[in-house]
């Protein structure tokens, strides 16, 4: 179990990282998704929500430890994808 939360803490160090990369950019893509939302609640609200999903899939792996992994892999691997997709199209 504990080394499921390890593993599910440093993976969400480099989901915070790409998310931070992905609000300091100036993206139209990015911008046009983010900025109704930060207009509404607040420019902090997706960092958040992140924090929620972490939070979350500790949670869970401190009752199920491969769920939680299995979960917050593929949220992880999915980031990763949409990361590197919109990091190197081209504008």
């Amino acid at each position: 179990m504990w080394i499921a939360i390890i593993a599910i803490f440093g993976a969400g160090i480099g989901n915070f990282a790409m998310h931070r990369a992905f609000m300091e950019s100036d993206d139209p893509l990015i911008q046009q998704m983010v900025r109704p939302l930060a207009d509404k609640v607040g420019p902090n609200i997706t960092y958040v929500f992140e924090f929620l999903l972490l939070v979350g899939a500790m949670a869970i792996a401190s009752h199920n430890w491969f769920t939680g992994l299995l979960l917050y892999g593929l949220y992880t691997i999915f980031n990763a994808m949409a990361f590197s997709w919109i990091m190197h199209r081209p504008r």
